[in-house]
């Protein structure tokens, strides 16, 4: 097993297509031919809308992504992604002057189901340290809730955040913003918490319902 090089211990482990198209797996990626690799690479620059700061509108190709990362336990995606979003990352972090990292918890439920928080996986493989929170309220998925107030009521209180001491300016992440309902409540528990505190938010992909309502979240 030690003479195998990773190419072919990849080839007898993995599935070797990339997720998104026809052709093969780059022998130096996982999932993911170059040509894909390179057009998220290509168009994943810092964006902002709002108060919001994202890299990539949430489309066919980003949900895809997202959710073999997320539902089929692909943990190494995550790992691409982080490849792709750590140089923006940063640069966001020095920016804005962020002394505290927030990643949305999951609940326990989703947490058992899936064995990971994606979110929190993504800054583990940039070597990023965070503050944990608490989601104490199973939720419903909210793409499957039609309406702002079905939405609104599925997320109420579903949060716990103990008293953020010592903190100016926290960054809240998250891998997909669709309504911003979660979002929304998120922060509100948070300036319940500490009304003084400012806070900046990131998404990976932010989605066309969002701008449609003109999110904003402070």
């Amino acid at each position: 097993m030690k003479s195998l090089n990773h190419s072919i211990i990849r080839q007898l482990f993995f599935k070797n297509s990339c997720i998104l198209c026809p052709e093969k797996a780059h022998d130096n990626l996982h999932y993911m031919c170059y040509n894909c690799h390179k057009s998220l690479r290509d168009t994943g620059n810092l964006k902002r809308f709002n108060d919001i700061y994202y890299l990539w509108n949430y489309d066919e190709k980003l949900k895809k992504i997202i959710e073999e990362y997320k539902f089929k336990n692909k943990l190494y995606i995550g790992e691409l992604l982080f490849g792709l979003i750590g140089e923006e990352l940063d640069k966001l972090i020095k920016k804005e002057k962020i002394d505290g990292i927030i990643p949305i918890p999951v609940s326990h439920k989703r947490l058992m189901e899936r064995g990971f928080n994606q979110v929190e996986e993504l800054l583990k493989f940039g070597g990023y340290s965070y503050i944990k929170t608490s989601r104490i309220k199973e939720t419903n998925h909210m793409y499957e809730l039609l309406n702002s107030e079905a939405r609104r009521k599925n997320i109420k209180s579903a949060f716990k955040i103990e008293r953020l001491k010592g903190l100016k300016k926290v960054l809240i992440i998250d891998d997909i913003i669709t309504t911003g309902s979660t979002m929304k409540e998120f922060i509100t528990e948070i300036k319940n918490n500490n009304d003084t505190i400012k806070i900046v938010v990131f998404t990976l992909a932010l989605s066309k319902t969002a701008k449609k309502i003109n999110l904003k979240m402070r």
